[in-house]
């Protein structure tokens, strides 16, 4: 299956604008022979959390823009996803279940049904101060290939990537919000989980640019392999990186996984064992100071 990532130049705000420029690329990769097509986080209002400091204004953002899912931004994906007639994966975008606001990637077919979708499971720091909760667990899509699914903070949890590849991930396929510093960093960490897991990496970027046309933010957009490490990248925005799933998968995987099932359990059962220390301590630490 031909892949298209798109990196786009996003006009922060302007949705119109950001909607008829994927429109248009995506019709460009269409005509070249692209099944697939990965548009970048928070598309068409791009992810400006990292960018300001300005909380009370990413509150205002967050809450205007958060919605049921299907809503108003999930019929201009799916309209997308039909006129391209391909399939489209998207997201994070601000997702509003009950209480709960989620950051939520959307798997589009070109008949406009969603066929899969994915919480965030990593938070950042910034995510969590704007009342964004996590999801709970990762999602592997099966196309012509099983695609495990991640969003920009997860590419930080090795533990994320390790229980896709487990559950038979053959190609990884993320987004990278913008960033207002140590973009190439997130290239670095893609190497690290490509090698960890010898699968490869998809991960969509984003360009950021406020209402003067300055760039504000910035994530690379590229792809990974376990025999290239980085293969290719986009050099420009609003531009169409085209892979071949068939091309990107090395044979047969070098790593063996299964052996690590039990380490998993084993480190988990600490973690609980720790959790149990921590709280007995601190009850003990309450009593000392009540005496």
């Amino acid at each position: 299956m031909l892949i298209a990532l798109i990196h786009l130049r996003l006009k922060e705000l302007s949705r119109k604008h950001n909607i008829e420029k994927a429109k248009k690329l995506i019709k460009q990769a269409k005509d070249k022979g692209a099944k697939l097509v990965v548009l970048p986080s928070m598309f068409p209002s791009g992810n400006i959390f990292e960018i300001y400091d300005n909380d009370k204004k990413l509150r205002s953002y967050v809450k205007n823009l958060a919605e049921k899912i299907p809503g108003n931004n999930t019929d201009i994906l799916i309209n997308l996803a039909m006129d391209g007639e391909v399939h489209i994966i998207v997201g994070p975008i601000l997702e509003q279940a009950g209480p709960k606001i989620f950051l939520t990637s959307l798997i589009l077919s070109p008949q406009g049904e969603i066929i899969g979708k994915y919480r965030k499971a990593v938070l950042s720091e910034k995510d969590i101060k704007l009342g964004i909760s996590a999801g709970k667990e990762p999602v592997n899509v099966v196309l012509d290939k099983k695609y495990g699914i991640i969003a920009e903070d997860d590419i930080f949890s090795p533990e994320i990537s390790r229980l896709l590849a487990l559950g038979g991930s053959d190609i990884i396929i993320g987004t990278m919000k913008a960033l207002g510093k140590r973009q190439q960093v997130i290239k670095h960490i893609a190497i690290a989980r490509t090698i960890e897991n010898e699968i490869p990496y998809l991960i969509v970027g984003e360009s950021i640019e406020d209402e003067e046309g300055e760039i504000i933010g910035y994530s690379p957009t590229f792809v990974t392999s376990p025999d290239n490490l980085i293969s290719k990248e986009a050099e420009e925005d609003d531009s169409i990186l085209l892979v071949e799933s068939s091309v990107l998968m090395s044979g047969n995987k070098q790593l063996q996984l299964t052996y690590l099932e039990p380490v998993i359990n084993g480190l988990c059962k600490g973690i609980k064992k720790i959790k149990g220390e921590s709280k007995r301590k601190s009850s003990q630490d309450i009593n000392v100071e009540e005496e």
